[in-house]
């Protein structure tokens, strides 16, 4: 075959904001083959009509596309797509799909006839990131209800000279309005009020004032927004997460918003503010960083040790003017390993459920490099951690430790020491019979840095999910919590105040004590027919709860094979937990009903081919 006639196309530079850059030439095989043979081709723009410097958005389209608004090049009749007449109406709507397509296909492909395989899912072009700077400029808001309230607030943020548009306002925008802070254009839309705007939204829920709205700035060149309607939109306004100077935009294009929110929601929960003030102490120190390391690769290493760092951990612990100076230091030394000190996190796991782990608490899982964790952390709160962490099981039981206090002391110094970022994981809050402020003495005396993260310690999740409020202004004005795991607690403890009326006690760690503990109480005049429950794996699948009274206790424990973990809640309000129970068995589980729900485990299967 031989080589048609070349032709000399036009396309748009981004560089230059013209049209009129000469393409390759191409022959009339490499363009898309039209569905039937056109000979109307209409004849090439001029030059000067090429060299119209584009609106906001145009030229962004799908790759080899040219815009509605630049006429097609000449090219022989076989190449064109469209007759002239569609060309024409292609350009009459403002919103119409550009109509000439300059993309080399593979003739194995079908036809732009054949229709569309279900089996293949199709994409529109993907939309051009954009931050824009709206300080001072004057930006048109059409409705004045909940919609365009929501629209307004983030404007002014972003230091935006507001107009809304519409015949009345709603109460937030009406306070908008009182404080100065927003124009009032009353009245129905009228296309002079784009005359000097930057931006228009149209918010409102009439649909045909929404398209008006961006008729007109289509007419006009603008940047417009129509709110929920990807077909009249022109800019797209992403679900956004900031963090001081920091900003992170979302976008599905419009195709699915619930997903980009849920993405939003987990950027949140991932990135603290700290990240923020870093960036703002990086940017007010930005001249000498540039200065100190005057390369790009030097730099960049220097950035990137700072987080996770000590300079980051100073931000997170409200330490600004320590993280600043740190920061200078490092400048000056100018190595950015300097920054990668060991560092420990001392995190509640709360009490088993995932859920109710603190959203810093499941951030600093997700930053460690080591977790030394107890026996009874739940398996699903270690998976919220780093899946090539190193796990350490320190475990310790009532009668059986398997490793010693100073056992765990000497591993949190040696990984911290190594310049680790080290998690000691407690079930509960560490501060609540977690020896958490043993640790801290030892980590202080040998000079190494640490925070802690609370937890949701057990007995507000217990007694929560079994429905038994601590306090109850008929019931009890106070509550105690109380250890009794071993003798020497047990003798140590207050008889005479724990057996008053009117109280809760909040029992850890004494399902081996029980006998005492019901000894000592009625001894010093607690009633034996007092309320007690005790609550077995509280707040995860498998919970028990068992209700007694004070005298029943222990019996009611061997009955029902109580281990641990497992709170014991003494006090009237334990009896309310029988009609307000909400969470997990019955009270009269069977242990072997028990032992069969343990064996049940969930399992992820892959059923993809």
């Amino acid at each position: 075959m031989g080589d048609s006639e070349p032709t000399s196309n036009h396309v748009f530079d981004p560089s230059s904001g013209v049209a009129d850059v000469p393409a390759p030439a191409r022959s009339s095989g490499d363009l898309l083959a039209p569905p039937s043979s056109v000979a109307d081709v209409p004849a090439p723009p001029s030059s000067a009509a090429l060299r119209t410097p584009l609106s906001p958005g145009e030229g962004l389209g799908v790759r080899g596309q040219a815009e509605p608004s630049l006429a097609p090049p000449r090219a022989p009749s076989s190449s064109i797509a469209r007759s002239s007449t569609q060309a024409q109406s292609s350009r009459a709507d403002p919103h119409a799909a550009p109509w000439f397509t300059d993309v080399p296909i593979d003739p194995q492909l079908p036809s732009r006839q054949s229709a569309p395989s279900p089996n293949v899912v199709t994409t529109t072009a993907p939309l051009y990131p954009l931050f824009l700077n709206l300080q001072g400029r004057p930006i048109l808001v059409v409705g004045g209800g909940e919609v365009a309230a929501r629209k307004v607030l983030p404007l002014l943020e972003c230091g935006a000279i507001v107009r809304v548009g519409a015949p009345d306002l709603n109460h937030a925008l009406q306070a908008l309005k009182a404080e100065g802070r927003i124009e009032h254009l009353s009245g129905e839309f009228q296309p002079h009020w784009l005359d000097d705007v930057f931006l228009a939204v149209a918010a409102t829920d009439d649909v045909e004032v929404n398209r008006a709205v961006a008729d007109e700035g289509a007419a006009r060149r603008l940047w417009i927004n129509v709110v929920d309607d990807t077909e009249l939109t022109r800019v797209q306004v992403p679900a956004v997460v900031r963090r001081g100077p920091l900003t992170v935009a979302i976008s599905s294009g419009g195709a699915a918003p619930v997903l980009a929110r849920q993405l939003r929601e987990k950027i949140e929960q991932s990135v603290d503010e700290s990240f923020g003030q870093l960036a703002e102490l990086l940017r007010v120190h930005r001249p000498d960083i540039r200065a100190r390391f005057p390369h790009v690769p030097s730099r960049r290493k220097f950035m990137e040790a700072l987080w996770p760092g000590e300079v980051g951990e100073l931000l997170r612990a409200a330490r600004t003017d320590a993280a600043r100076a740190r920061l200078l230091e490092l400048i000056e030394a100018g190595e950015p390993e300097g920054s990668r000190r060991g560092f420990v996190s001392l995190v509640g796991a709360g009490p088993g459920d995932p859920g109710l782990i603190t959203l810093k608490g499941q951030r600093r899982l997700q930053e460690a490099d080591v977790i030394l964790h107890d026996r009874l952390v739940s398996r699903e709160v270690l998976e919220l951690a780093r899946r090539d962490a190193q796990f350490i099981e320190v475990a310790k039981e009532a009668g059986t430790h398997h490793t010693t206090q100073e056992s765990i002391h000497a591993l949190l110094l040696e990984h911290a020491r190594q310049g680790k970022r080290v998690v000691r994981l407690k079930g509960g809050d560490p501060f609540i019979f977690g020896r958490g402020g043993e640790e801290l003495e030892y980590l202080r005396e040998h000079g190494i840095n640490y925070e802690v993260v609370p937890g949701i310690t057990a007995a507000l999740a217990c007694a929560a999910h079994a429905g038994i409020p601590l306090t109850h202004r008929e019931h009890a004005q106070s509550v105690r919590f109380v250890t009794a795991h071993c003798r020497n607690s047990i003798d140590a403890l207050d008889w005479r105040a724990l057996a008053q009326e009117k109280q809760t006690l909040a029992v850890y760690m004494g399902v081996s004590g029980l006998e005492i503990l019901r000894e000592r109480l009625i001894a010093h005049g607690r009633k034996a027919d007092t309320p007690a429950a005790l609550i077995e794996n509280g707040s995860r699948r498998e919970q028990r709860v068992i209700h007694c009274s004070l005298a029943t206790l222990p019996d009611a424990a061997k009955r029902e094979a109580v281990k641990s973990p497992a709170l014991l809640i003494l006090g009237e309000v334990a009896a309310l937990g029988q009609k307000l129970a909400w969470f997990g068995l019955a009270a009269n589980t069977a242990a072997s009903e028990r032992r069969a729900t343990r064996a049940c485990l969930p399992l992820r299967i892959d059923l993809r081919a």
